[in-house]
């Protein structure tokens, strides 16, 4: 059974519609369905359902239904419902630069009756524009694409697994924002963004449920503009991964946090000239988690881990950077830390901080260059902490352990002059190795 309205009927015949204020509404129901509507102009709505998804919230299904849109001109909205498995909806849009205002909306499936296998592309270009796609079910597949100034756009996945979303947009002038979410496991989410001018950008992703997982690619060529991205995963076995380039002055922020075992978190942020600044920060809270960042070419750069439980590691690497910080808590048994400095770009302040609490962790710390700082605390017992401090000129560098615990392992390297290493050991059956090499150096160490 399909129902055309008479305005429908008038389209077919022209092919399209052309001016303003129009409205094509498009209703069918059943299997093999195809619709096609193409309008221009501007203030032109497109509304087709397929199988009663937005009459009566799922009460008919079928399969195998197509939906097209296509609108060129400004302030236009196209809305597609359909309901049943392996429906295919598409929805393209397009102005020119100076105006715009379009708008875009995909729903497939509900919460009262499965939906999979279902296919939703929405594309758009020009001036201020906004795309949304909702499917509630498994199986399905959501790809967002768009470029102008101004946008915006988001995706919606609930009660399915096995779902893929992907989000591109290539803005200038205004910026855009990317939003996926995504509840169920298997799922994918993938986006990028890439901004000129004075653009600024923003993506988030949130997943819940087990083996999901989520990347993040943002590319900035604007010297005053301001990159964040966020992911949030609860479940296990989760990857997380941020990429962020920028140059001149631009600021980046990249944020992950996860709640679960066996998670995986990569943050990368590479910056070209200027005096601009990046900041990554990382929470995870389970066992058996990762957490890998890596920081180069800025200004002003800051990295934080911060993992609460047994068998986690967290990895910073910072190099070429004029005022950089790097820091790691972490609580629980048998952790590893690592922190890694290159030389400093220009005559700046440098710093490592590691804080552990529990047994059996190990801290390792690497540093190269001069006017250094490196810290490490531990709490609790059997725990290791190694410093290695190089510079082959003036040096200045300050090394620092403390461990209140027993049957602790402090080494502490310094190559250079005028550095300080200092050694706190509490408790029993300690052990502390320092060496320097240089002039002017101090060494201080207790033990009780």
């Amino acid at each position: 059974m399909k129902s055309t309205p008479v305005l429908f009927a008038a389209l077919l015949a022209s092919g399209a519609v052309s001016a303003q204020n129009n409205t094509q509404t498009s209703t069918s129901y059943g299997n093999d369905n195809r619709v096609t509507v193409t309008q221009t102009g501007r203030d032109n709505t497109a509304i087709a359902r397929q199988n009663d998804a937005a009459v009566n919230g799922g009460s008919s299904s079928g399969n195998n239904n197509q939906v097209t849109q296509t609108q060129a001109g400004s302030q236009h909205f196209a809305q597609t419902d359909q309901m049943g498995n392996r429906q295919q909806a598409v929805q393209n849009q397009s102005s020119d630069v100076s105006r715009g205002a379009n708008r875009a909306y995909i729903r497939q499936g509900s919460t009262a009756a499965g939906s999979d296998g279902n296919y939703a592309s929405q594309f758009q270009g020009g001036f201020s524009h906004a795309a949304s796609i909702d499917q509630r079910s498994g199986g399905n597949y959501a790809t967002q694409n768009q470029d102008g100034r101004n946008a915006y756009a988001e995706i919606y996945q609930a009660i399915g697994n096995n779902n893929r979303a992907t989000q591109a947009q290539s803005t200038n002038v205004y910026g855009g924002s990317v939003t996926a979410r995504q509840l169920g496991a298997n799922n994918t989410s993938g986006q990028q963004q890439y901004a000129s001018g004075s653009s600024s950008t923003r993506a988030s992703v949130l997943q819940q449920g087990n083996n999901n997982a989520a990347r993040q690619e943002q590319q900035n060529q604007s010297s005053n503009a301001y990159m964040t991205a966020s992911i949030e995963q609860q479940g296990n076995n989760n990857t997380a991964r941020q990429t962020q380039s920028s140059r001149g002055s631009a600021y980046s922020t990249a944020l992950i946090q996860q709640i679960g075992n066996g998670n995986t978190a990569t943050q990368t942020q590479n910056h070209a000239g200027g005096y601009g600044g990046v900041e990554a920060a990382a929470y995870q809270n389970g066992n058996n988690n990762a957490t890998i960042q890596s920081q180069t070419d800025v200004t002003s750069v800051r990295a934080t881990a911060t993992q609460t439980g047994n068998r986690n590691e967290a990895t910073q690497t910072q190099a070429n950077a004029g005022f950089s910080i790097a820091s790691i808590q972490q609580k629980g048994n048998n952790n590893a830390a690592t922190q890694q400095h290159g030389t400093a770009g220009f005559s700046g302040f440098v710093q490592a901080s590691t804080m552990q609490q529990g047994n059996n962790n190990t801290a390792a710390q690497s540093q190269q260059g001069q006017g250094h700082r490196a810290v490490v605390e531990e709490l609790g017992n059997r725990n290791t902490a190694l410093q290695d401090q190089r510079d082959g000129a003036s040096g200045g560098n300050y090394g620092s352990i403390s461990q209140a615990s027993n049957d602790a392992y402090a080494r502490q390297l310094q190559v250079g002059s005028s550095n300080e290493a200092r050694t706190y050991q509490g408790g029993t059956s300690n052990r502390s190795d320092v060496t320097q090499t240089g002039n002017g150096n101090m060494t201080i160490v207790r033990q009780n």
